[in-house]
C-alpha cells in the first residue's frame, strides 16, 4: 500500500503540467481508426466456474475529441507533450450467474455494470505512467477502482511489430469487493459461510502485441495477469489467487 501511495503522489506532481496543457481540439475529420473483432478467453476466480469465451469489438477509433478504444468510450479533454487527460466510460464485465457453479446456487446474479471516470497518462522519458479512477455509475456495486501502472511501447521490425508491456497496482473499494465476492446472511449455506471483505489491492501485468499484416490490416494479441488481493481470495466463492486472460483480434484500418 505504501508503494501505491508513493506512486499516486508522484503521479499527481507529474500531472500538473498536463492540467496546464492546451485543451485538446482535434479537427473533426470524421471517424477514422481500426475496426474489427476480438475473442477473449477469461479465467474466472470463482470455484468450479469455467473459463469464459467472450466476443468483443476491436475498435480503436477517433473523431475530434471523441474516441472508442476496445469497449471503452471517451472524450479527450487535454493533451500535451507531458501526457493526456480523458473522461471515459466502459462496461465492467466481472460478475456471475447463480447457475454458473454449485457454490453460487442461491446467490443473486451479479450482472455486468458500467463504470465512468478519468484516465490520465503522464509521459516521462521512455515510460508512460497511467492512472485511472472509475466509479460504478448505474448503482449496482456502488464500487470504486483506482489503477496505477507503468508501460512502455517498443516498435520493432520496421514498424510491423508493436509490443507494449505494462505492470501496475489495482485498488478496489470495499463495496466493489463485497458486490462480487461477499456473502450475506440470507445467502449463507453450510459450504458458503457469511463473508464480508474490505478494500483490497491487486497486482497486474499485461503484454499487448500488434502485428501489421499489411498497410491496413493487423493482428492483435494480449495476455493479462492479475494477482488477487487477500480480501478477494479469502471469499468462500473464490479458489484462485491469480487469473489470466487472453485476447486475440483482427482489425482493418480505415
Amino acid at each position: 500500500m505504501r508503494a501505491f501511495c508513493q506512486f499516486i503522489s508522484m503521479f499527481i506532481l507529474g500531472f500538473i503540467p498536463i492540467l496546464l496543457a492546451t485543451p485538446y481540439q482535434k479537427v473533426d475529420e470524421g471517424w477514422h481508426g481500426i475496426a474489427g473483432a476480438r475473442m477473449g478467453l477469461r479465467e474466472e476466480p470463482y470455484k468450479n466456474v469455467n473459463t469464459k469465451i467472450l466476443l468483443l469489438p476491436y475498435l480503436v477509433m477517433r473523431r475530434g475529441n471523441f474516441f472508442v478504444d476496445g469497449i471503452k468510450i471517451g472524450y479527450r479533454v487535454v493533451e500535451g507533450a507531458s501526457g493526456s487527460f480523458d473522461l471515459i466510460m466502459a462496461p465492467r464485465l466481472d460478475g456471475f450467474n447463480a447457475d454458473d457453479s454449485y457454490i453460487l446456487n442461491g446467490m443473486e446474479d451479479r450482472p455486468f455494470t458500467v463504470d465512468a471516470g478519468i484516465d490520465v497518462v503522464w509521459k516521462r522519458g521512455l515510460f508512460d505512467f497511467n492512472l485511472s479512477v472509475l466509479n460504478d455509475v448505474v448503482h449496482k456495486s456502488e464500487g470504486r477502482e483506482v489503477t496505477a501502472s507503468i508501460s512502455h511501447t517498443y516498435i520493432l521490425t520496421v514498424k510491423k511489430l508493436i509490443l507494449t508491456p505494462d505492470i501496475g497496482l489495482k485498488w478496489q473499494s470495499e463495496n466493489l469487493v463485497n458486490y462480487y465476492y461477499g456473502v450475506d446472511s440470507t445467502q449463507a449455506r453450510a459450504n458458503r459461510p457469511t463473508y464480508s471483505g474490505e478494500s483490497t489491492m491487486n497486482y497486474t501485468a499485461s503484454l499487448d502485441v500488434i502485428y501489421s499484416l499489411s498497410k491496413r490490416s493487423n493482428l492483435f494479441i494480449a495476455v493479462e495477469y492479475e494477482s488477487l488481493g487477500d480480501d478477494i481470495y479469502d471469499s468462500p466463492l473464490v479458489d484462485k489467487e491469480q487469473i489470466i486472460s487472453f485476447l486475440f483480434g483482427y482489425g482493418w484500418q480505415f
